[in-house]
């Protein structure tokens, strides 16, 4: 019998196989003097404009390469790639996500960007943040190179404040603060909440442990945060809002609604949204007009998960050296300045990320720029789906209010530790 373990390292192989097989014809490919054409596949629509800005100007650099940008959302991204590297035809040039590059490092799917960017003239690896180069990194080999960073703000309803006659929130604010004000904002009758808190990790409660001075997964990868007394207080404070405090909407309502939806309908006087939000709430005629974005408040300390997508290059690509060539124009300045300027993320280059300032004038997104001085990298490991998916099943009942994080904390670490020793 196979164990998940096994099984996953059986199916790497096997796309590694396949892959390698594919590749072999490919090794020496070039363009032999004709016009080439790239796929570079995202997930994200509201950044299709961007990243289409950015193919134009290599385009325009490179005329005998043309590249093909194309979407597909992300309920569907993942199981297209990983058919598409089942059988070989993965798209040149991808997005790759933290929750995923695990399950690609293996088998020679991702092509080992490192001497590319070691004999760049443009750009330098070290310009990125060492988190996320690491993260997408493995056995010394760079296989995905950082496009984005993001962090986590709290978005506030200015013209719910302003009736309420309540200062609006900033870096100074704590718990307690967010509390008393969320108890003020909030309006039964008017169906208004003082605070919209979902169930939800990267967005959500994670922020609150790090910020409690807990943590989701030691530092060795070996144990889980939910043995901590900091993280169990920090979950059950947040669950509490909608629970305990009624300041809220609770989870069955979210189930109905989403949090993004009472936002930007006036029923939430405040929210936790991560900075690739921006363009949903630009892009929103209510939101536009009448909300804004301040840091998290701060608990035991100030914290904000942070997490970045990377581009990655399949190995098996007909056109290895155009591809490299893509990748590195991606990662530089000028493409990481078109980025930035479209709004489409917060550029991961050094000293580019204040050009996402310029796409939202409208909105304080330099609190997200300057939230990276105390972010915590998103919790990772190689079956990061796995855990995460134990800890939202045993906390359902928690923000039902049925149980307790205390009750569910033991069982949520074995099941997380289980899966953390398979690995």
């Amino acid at each position: 019998m196979f164990t998940k373990k096994g099984m996953k390292r059986k199916i790497a192989l096997t796309l590694g196989l396949s892959l390698f097989l594919a590749a072999c014809g490919n090794e020496d490919s070039t363009a032999n003097g004709k016009d080439v054409t790239l796929t570079y596949s995202i997930w994200d629509a509201i950044q299709e404009p961007g990243m289409q800005a950015i193919a134009d100007a290599f385009e325009e650099e490179n005329p005998e390469i043309k590249v093909n940008v194309e979407v597909t959302p992300w309920e569907q991204y993942w199981t297209k790639l990983e058919s598409s590297a089942q059988g070989g035809s993965m798209p040149d040039v991808f997005w790759m996500h933290s929750n995923e590059i695990a399950n690609y490092s293996e088998g020679n799917v991702l092509m080992d960007l490192s001497e590319t960017f070691e004999n760049s003239e443009n750009v330098s690896i070290e310009q990125f943040p060492e988190e996320l180069v690491e993260l997408y990194s493995a056995e010394d080999k760079l296989l995905g190179v950082p496009k984005d960073y993001d962090t986590i703000g709290l978005w506030y309803n200015k013209a719910l404040f302003d009736e309420a006659g309540i200062e609006y929130p900033d870096g100074n604010w704590t718990w307690d603060d967010l509390l008393v004000a969320a108890q003020e904002l909030t309006d039964e009758e008017a169906g208004v909440y003082g605070i919209l808190a979902p169930l939800n990790r990267q967005e959500g409660y994670h922020n609150f442990i790090y910020q409690n001075d807990g943590y989701v997964i030691s530092e060795d990868k070996t144990e889980s945060g939910f043995r901590n007394e900091e993280t169990v207080e920090a979950v059950q404070w947040y669950a509490d809002l909608s629970v305990k405090h009624n300041v809220s909407p609770t989870q069955n309502q979210f189930a109905d609604n989403s949090n993004l939806t009472f936002f930007q309908s006036g029923r939430g006087a405040m929210a936790f949204f991560g900075s690739w939000m921006t363009a949903e709430m630009a892009n929103n005629e209510y939101t536009a007009e009448n909300v804004d974005v301040a840091p998290l408040p701060q608990g035991e300390k100030q914290a904000t998960i942070f997490n970045g997508l990377a581009n990655s290059v399949a190995e098996n690509t007909e056109y290895p050296q155009e591809a490299q060539k893509f990748v590195e124009f991606l990662s530089s300045e000028k493409a990481m300045k078109i980025q930035g300027e479209n709004g489409s993320a917060i550029p991961a280059l050094e000293g580019i990320d204040t050009t996402f300032n310029e796409a939202y004038p409208e909105f304080n997104t330099q609190i997200f720029i300057d939230q990276m001085e105390y972010g915590v990298i998103k919790p990772y490991t190689n079956q990061t789906t796995r855990w995460e998916n134990i800890e939202n099943e045993q906390l359902i009942p928690v923000f039902a209010g049925e149980k307790s994080t205390d009750e569910v904390a033991e069982d949520i670490a074995d099941q997380v530790e289980d899966i953390l020793a398979d690995e």
